[in-house]
């Protein structure tokens, strides 16, 4: 082999009765089961992706990637070898999976603190056979989930950061259910069918809606001038404005990007945001509203126009442009801002794990005369049930509320 050492075991390990290897199909299957049972506990759990190329019989076949010929030599196999025997030898692990080229292990309901101790014993192992000079070509995947709440994600984050800065053998990496189903043929196909028929949907619609939102935007700039004309003749000092509304949005992977409304409030609006959501729960019919802010008769909404471009949802349709640039899809989870996301409870985030959309089951199924947490449920059945004839199908049913304005505020 050109680039490449074998091993043709490790000390004789085998796979015992009890150390059931699952094929990669199986493995990535668990993967996301785990990910929905740590966001209904609060867990978290590590996955580690080990270079094995394949298996022969009973015993391990290890094939170790080399960048540069010089570091051929059985003093760097011999590390590679005791570093891999500490990492399987966790009484810890709890599953091994087959991957292209890799094995796979995934440690339940451990956090980052485990892989500190986990490291630290594997630097042992390595000194102690007095290999510490080679540990620079040392180097795992680890892949890392957390179910937690926001304030947890923000201390993650920072270790991680700090984690990867200081180059360690292990390289954390965050991700999410998508990030699983991508690794497959099928999630794969599926992912570029999506983006396509994204793409081509949001052209026709911008050409077929070209008249609508021309006109949206004219009465949107009437409503605006009449607005700014009463601030005037108040004494009120009336600053630049602008027909579109763009507000910071959460994305994918809780990745904030600017999201595209025709404006159906006055300027400055969002100041007077909290001092109306102390009112919002007697306004809201006995609805939970949970962290989001839908209010009946907002006052802050244009007098002229402004109520009917948000019952029939024609100030979403800039962002037609949000699909085009990749933030956002034709179908998906609407974008929460992030003032909400910070008072996610655990099993909400897994909305964030998928592009946001338009539309999806929430806005087909009543919108605001849904409690907050029914949302969050919806949200994550389309996540485990969606496909393309269920996108289809939430269009369809997105034109006939568009008609009707039900539900909105």
């Amino acid at each position: 082999m050109s680039d490449t050492e074998r091993i043709e075991m490790i000390d004789g390990r085998v796979l015992a009765n009890d150390e059931f290897v699952y094929p990669r199909k199986y493995f990535l299957q668990i993967i996301k089961e785990e990910i929905y049972r740590s966001n209904r506990k609060n867990q978290c759990f590590l996955w580690f992706e080990i270079p094995y190329k394949n298996f022969t019989d009973d015993r391990f076949r290890l094939h170790v990637p080399f960048r540069r010929k010089k570091e051929k030599n059985s003093r760097i196999l011999e590390m590679w070898k005791i570093s891999i025997q500490t990492i399987l030898l966790e009484e810890n692990v709890s599953i091994i999976g087959q991957g292209k080229d890799c094995l796979w292990s995934l440690y339940v309901n451990k956090d980052l603190s485990f892989l500190e101790g986990l490291k630290e014993r594997v630097e042992k192992h390595i000194r102690e056979a007095g290999l510490s000079e080679y540990l620079r070509h040392l180097s795992f995947n680890t892949y890392f989930y957390s179910g937690k709440s926001q304030f947890f994600v923000k201390e993650e984050d920072r270790f991680i950061k700090k984690w990867n800065s200081e180059a360690h053998f292990f390289d954390i990496k965050r991700f999410s259910i998508e990030d699983v189903k991508e690794r497959t043929l099928h999630g794969i196909y599926r992912r570029f069918l999506k983006r396509t028929i994204d793409i081509v949907g949001c052209l026709f619609c911008i050409v077929i809606f070209s008249l609508t939102m021309f006109l949206c935007a004219v009465l949107v700039e009437l409503a605006l001038l009449k607005w700014a004309s009463e601030q005037r003749k108040r004494g009120n000092a009336v600053k630049s404005y602008s027909i579109i509304f763009k507000q910071i949005r959460i994305g994918r992977d809780g990745k904030p990007f600017k999201c595209y409304k025709f404006r159906t409030m006055y300027p400055g609006a969002d100041k007077e945001k909290e001092k109306l959501k102390k009112l919002q729960d007697a306004e809201n019919s006995g609805v939970n509203r949970g962290p989001t802010f839908k209010m009946d008769d907002d006052p802050r909404i244009l007098k002229y126009g402004g109520t009917f471009l948000r019952k029939h949802s024609l100030d979403e349709l800039p962002q037609f442009f949000n699909v085009l640039k990749g933030d956002m899809s034709l179908v998906g989870p609407r974008p929460p801002t992030p003032d909400e996301v910070r008072e996610y409870d655990a099993w909400h985030y897994i909305r964030l794990s998928v592009k946001p959309g338009l539309t999806c089951f929430w806005q087909t199924s009543g919108r605001n005369d849904i409690d907050f947490d029914d949302w969050m449920r919806l949200d994550n059945k389309y996540i485990r049930n969606r496909s393309t004839l269920v996108d289809l199908n939430l269009k369809l049913k997105t034109l006939e509320v568009m008609l009707s304005g039900k539900g909105a505020s």
